[in-house]
């Protein structure tokens, strides 16, 4: 492709002063280290950019400086990161920039022409998409997510006729998930089944070496090795079914893409000619994240081709999904190029760290001290910012882990809580608590609530250990599987039935009784439950649901006896009253569970009452948002995969719930608030102040659970793997005894552990460089989980022993302190506090003495009379309402405008009935989203039907939209493509913004944001019609003043930059804000609104 724009003399100082708005004053010119990257020579070139050293940045100025000083057009610079969000802020920091440089000449030619970023996978489907018939693939294929995928191989284990599966003694869903793995796995590493097979009947051998002694005895080792790779062609054969399920059905996942995509690039050099001539330039972000098949599938298209791969080997923590370090040394060797000499290939630092302060740096550093990487060449470490501050690294230790979460809370409330408030009017500082499992989130998010510090528990797997999210799993799962012991027992002890120990005791006993006793119920014989006893399915009791349905039986009959029944002899006279009511809850549920996956949902929250729990509960409001969004969970599982029944939905939940490594979808700080999440989930993210708790041996390190690595079920053996050389290897052909192999396996061992302890150390170093100003690092001896203290973790010892940190106190307890080891506990808990459960004793008196009354002659009459008395007193009593701590922005107009409707609507949630103008916005909007997600469709109308009208649609919730409704959307389609906005580019589309106004958090989902002549323009698109009068525009304008506050912040664009628009499709109208509402005036309005909600009564 040949340059349209003259080559300029356009210097880095010229750039810096545009992208200023030309005051010097604000300039920000690269330093020495950015500018060699910016000016990298046009051949494979590798950037070590360490935590927080302005990579992103240094990228949109490599790409500004290609356009602006060396004439490469727009379009023919390519940059590939891992997620949609990355990819998104890049694309529109970019694009911002060129037009800063447009408006300033300095850039000419096509307003709208803008490089291509985008995900890897994207990159990869679209390589595949475009050129899938030469390998006979089908180019439509539809992408599966992790749902669709883990249905999809549950089907296949449930349809499989292998005798063997019934050997690996293991629960559906974990077969399920071994499967999946070895399934891509094998895809990555372009596997087939005959040479995963060929490999275990080599390795079987290993058992015929001699053993120990003259007897020549088998070692355990050797034995065990043996058959847990023989069960690896069980996985394999279901992998195998799992491919040809998914050809059959049209599907393929991220990894198919890569292999498919590397495949056609392998087999057709006119398609990587073509890919070179369209991408002179690429910029590989994130490059220590990339696997091998797509080191390899980029090292195909781009060798020897100017590529900049910018990476850090110390935030490399992605290993189990294929991620290494060793992607960042082998850089060189897989983009080689021809004419620059191994020894002068360019590898460039960012060294500089512009987020951390001094001490921080300092923890960070020295952890990562002890990396392998660390001694690489040309990995430098982090170096303070100039002017940065000295910061602070503080260590709590006691003795107990709830003193250690007590003591997280504390550490946070002084920072983030100042006299009742988070900061008054000051922006409130950010604060994050990332710990290595995710499994103790609900414990330091109940110690932070107690402290009273706004805390908000982060991804799927804080979700699904919210209590009330917990207690409705297990009705689910009681209600699909009869077997479902520990479940049902959580339901009876818990606050709606509360059984005390002895009762549930009881109820055991009687499970066992009952299996030895035939349908007569007299006892088996003994030569009868011998034969029980060897057989390999006997079981020794009857499920608990049997037992319970059992006992509720006799409860019924128990009026009919002379005689008291031996079977209700354990039970106390509470469990005897809430067996029945169990029972038929359980019975409800059962019936209830062959709804759809998302009615079932409904149903059981309604069941269990777990709404008004969470409602009722003037502490826990915020906990109604946890059943919603698992119902969209719920929702979402059912749009993926619409013939998945109700155990697949409960089997992925619980893998999703256990599975440590799965990161959640990546949200920005919310300013007064702390957030809980994994280390995994942080990277990428930054807060003000964060604590990593948990700082013991076994948990940060985390104790390996690869154990002896391939030699495990459902791994593929390692010398198979495509990286087969960045992994520990075991010469097992070497053997010449069973003797030596069994060394061998312990010296694997041993390098596997070396290998994890590196992992973590890079997990630590990623949780340490979170944190702008101060670390907390916290630890305790005992917990009520563990029989014996935890040592301090090694990370501590280090940081100890270079002064960082005090050294942390010693354990002086040779046994769990008394806290942890009372005699006795009172169970079951009680829900209430004494005061508060008189209180509901006394409402629930009144209520049955109104029922009595109302069953009395003229009763009935007297209670209508009385219910109206109450209804008129109530309507009379001011009865205060706290707006919730999160609100979205669609709801700011009708707050200031009615604030009695929204008091009204907090005090007593209703359901909305869905009204039709309400669904034609919402199937616009998705319709407007899809036609700028793929420009080149040109407006086609019929697109409708690949976004509403399939099974798998994106918006199946509003499958049953009616004629007139798509008849009305395709008027108003036809109206936008008459204006300018489908041509035009935007900056970003339905992107969700959060900021904080006062101390509430307002959740803003933006239309769009366009940039025209270097301003901006955030556009709400309305399918309304358009206002009259000037306080109908006030309000209308409301909403937008929020987004371009929240654009503002977000972007660090100056508000007075942001232009607000309001499209009326319909009727084809611009209102365009002169000024909408700053931020003090969007406060007061707030600050009115509570008091107002605070004050305001029933209407009379």
């Amino acid at each position: 492709m040949t340059h349209t724009w003259p080559m300029g003399a356009v210097t880095h100082g010229d750039i810096a002063l545009a992208l200023a708005d030309n005051d010097p004053s604000r300039m920000l010119e690269p330093t020495p280290e950015q500018r060699l990257v910016i000016e990298a020579p046009p051949v494979p070139s590798l950037v070590m950019a360490g935590a927080g050293s302005g990579k992103t940045q240094t990228m949109v100025q490599r790409i500004v400086w290609l356009v602006a000083a060396q004439g490469v057009h727009p379009t023919e610079i390519l940059g590939l990161t891992f997620t949609r969000k990355a990819a998104g802020e890049l694309r529109e920091r970019v694009q911002l920039a060129l037009a800063r440089l447009r408006s300033e000449g300095l850039v000419g030619g096509d307003e709208f022409a803008s490089p291509e970023v985008s995900t890897y996978n994207s990159f990869a489907n679209r390589v595949f998409s475009e050129n899938a018939l030469l390998i006979g693939q089908e180019p439509d294929a539809r992408i599966v997510d992790e749902m669709t995928a883990f249905a999809l191989m549950r089907s296949v284990v449930l349809a499989s006729d292998d005798t063997r599966l019934s050997s690996l003694d293991l629960q559906l869903g974990a077969i399920t998930t071994l499967a999946l793995g070895v399934a891509r796995a094998m895809r990555d590493n372009q596997l087939s089944a005959a040479a995963c097979e060929s490999f275990v009947e080599e390795f079987r051998r290993v058992a015929e070496l001699p053993g120990r002694g003259t007897a020549n005895t088998p070692l355990k080792p050797v034995v065990d090795a043996v058959a847990t790779l023989d069960e690896l062609p069980i996985f394999v054969g279901l992998a195998e079914r799992y491919q040809l399920e998914k050809r059959k059905r049209g599907l393929i996942e991220f990894s198919d893409q890569v292999t498919f995509a590397a495949e056609i690039c392998s087999s057709t050099p006119a398609v990587v000619e073509e890919l070179r001539a369209r991408h002179r330039f690429v910029i590989l972000d994130e490059y220590q994240d990339t696997s091998v098949g797509q080191t390899r599938l980029l090292g195909t298209i781009f060798g020897d081709h100017p590529v900049l791969a910018v990476g850090d080997p110390k935030q490399s923590i992605y290993g189990w999904r294929g991620a290494s370090p060793g992607n960042m040394r082998r850089f060189h060797g897989d983009f080689r190029s021809r004419i620059v000499p191994p020894d002068e290939e360019p590898t460039f630092q960012l060294s500089i760290s512009w987020r951390n302060d001094a001490r921080i740096l300092d923890s960070a550093n020295q952890v990562a001290a002890r990396l392998p990487e660390a001694n690489d060449p040309g990995v430098t470490q982090l170096g303070t910012r100039p002017g940065a501050g000295e910061g602070r690294v503080s260590l709590a230790f006691p003795e107990t882990l709830d003193d250690e979460a007590a003591a997280v809370a504390t550490w946070m409330r002084e920072r983030i809580v100042v006299d009742g408030d988070t900061h008054g009017d000051a922006r409130p500082p950010s604060g994050a608590v990332l710990l290595r499992a995710r499994k103790l989130l609900p414990l330091f998010s109940a110690a932070l609530t107690r402290a009273g510090v706004p805390n908000r528990v982060i991804g799927l797997g804080g979700l699904l250990s919210a209590p009330e999210v917990v207690d409705l799993r297990c009705a689910m799962r009681v209600a699909h599987d009869s077997t479902a012991g520990n479940e049902l027992i959580r339901l009876l002890v818990g606050a709606r039935f509360q059984f005390g120990l002895a009762d549930v005791q009881a109820i055991h006993d009687v499970s066992r009784s009952l299996a030895n006793r035939d349908v007569t119920m007299a006892s088996l014989a003994d030569e009868v439950r011998a034969s029980k006893r060897d057989l390999a399915t006997g079981d020794d009791e009857v499920p608990l649901q049997e037992a319970l349905d059992f006992l509720a039986s006799r409860i019924a009959s128990e009026d009919r006896r002379t005689e008291p029944d031996t079977w209700l002899a354990g039970l106390s006279p509470g469990a005897r009253q809430r067996i029945p009511a169990v029972s038929e809850l359980i019975a409800e549920l059962r019936r209830n569970s062959g709804l759809p996956i998302t009615s079932f949902v409904d149903a059981t929250i309604a069941l269990m009452g777990l709404d008004l729990e969470v409602t009722a509960n003037p502490g826990n409001i915020a906990r109604v948002g946890n059943l919603d969004a698992f119902a969209e969970a719920a929702a979402a599982f059912s749009s993926a995969e619409p013939d998945a029944d109700l155990g697949a939905f409960l089997d992925w939940v619980e893998i999703a719930a256990g599975d440590d490594s799965l990161a959640p979808v990546q949200e920005q700080a919310e300013p007064g608030v702390v957030q809980l999440l994994s280390i995994h989930g942080s990277k990428g993210l930054e807060w003000d102040f964060v604590a990593v708790p948990r700082s013991v041996e076994g948990e940060m390190p985390s104790t390996s659970i690869d154990g002896l690595g391939w030699i495990r079920r459902g791994v593929i053996p390692y010398e198979l793997l495509l990286d087969a050389h960045d992994r520990p290897e075991l010469p097992w052909r070497d053997a010449e005894t069973q003797k030596e192999l069994a060394d061998l396996m312990v010296d694997l061992k041993e390098r596997i552990k070396e290998r994890n302890d590196d992992e973590e150390r890079r997990l630590a170093y990623v949780a340490y460089t979170r944190a702008r100003h101060e670390l907390l690092i916290a630890g305790s001896y005992w917990s009520a989980i563990h029989k014996t203290a935890r040592k301090v973790s090694v990370f501590v010892d280090e940081l100890a022993e270079a002064g960082i940190i005090d050294t942390p106190p010693e354990n002086t307890l040779d046994e769990a302190p008394a806290s942890l080891a009372a005699d006795s506990v009172a169970w079951p808990h009680a829900p209430f506090s004494p005061e508060r459960h008189e209180r509901v004793t006394e409402l629930a008196q009144a209520v049955a003495h109104a029922r009595d009354t109302q069953a009395a002659p003229g009763g009935a009459l007297a209670r209508r009379i009385e219910l109206l008395l109450r209804e008129r007193a109530e309507r009379s009593t001011v009865m205060s309402v706290e707006l919730p701590a999160r609100f979205a922005a669609s709801k700011f107009k009708d707050l200031v405008t009615d604030p009695a409707e929204i008091a009204a609507q907090l005090r007593r949630p209703m359901p909305q009935k869905p009204f039709r103008q309400t669904r034609i916005g919402t199937m616009f909007h998705a319709w407007v989203e899809a036609h700028y997600a793929a420009p080149n469709a040109g407006g086609d109308l019929l697109g409708m039907a690949e976004i509403f009208g399939t099974e798998d649609g994106a918006l199946n919730s509003l499958a049953d939209a009616s004629n007139a409704d798509f008849a009305e959307l395709e008027r108003l389609q036809e109206a936008f493509l008459e204006t300018p906005w489908p041509h035009r580019t935007p900056v970003l589309v339905e992107q969700t913004i959060e900021f904080r106004l006062g101390d509430r958090t307002v959740v803003c989902k933006i239309d769009a944001v366009f940039e025209h002549e270097g301003r901006i323009e955030v556009v709400d698109w309305k399918t309304g019609r358009v206002p009259s009068g000037d306080s109908a525009r006030w309000e209308r304008q409301l909403q937008l003043a929020l987004y371009t506050l929240a654009y503002s912040e977000h972007t660090g664009v100056p508000p007075e930059r942001i232009d607000a628009v309001l499209v009326y499709v319909r009727e084809g109208e611009e209102i365009r804000v002169p000024e909408v509402t700053g931020r003090a005036e969007l406060e007061r309005l707030l600050a009115e609104a509570e008091a107002a909600l605070s004050a305001a009564s029933p209407s009379a």
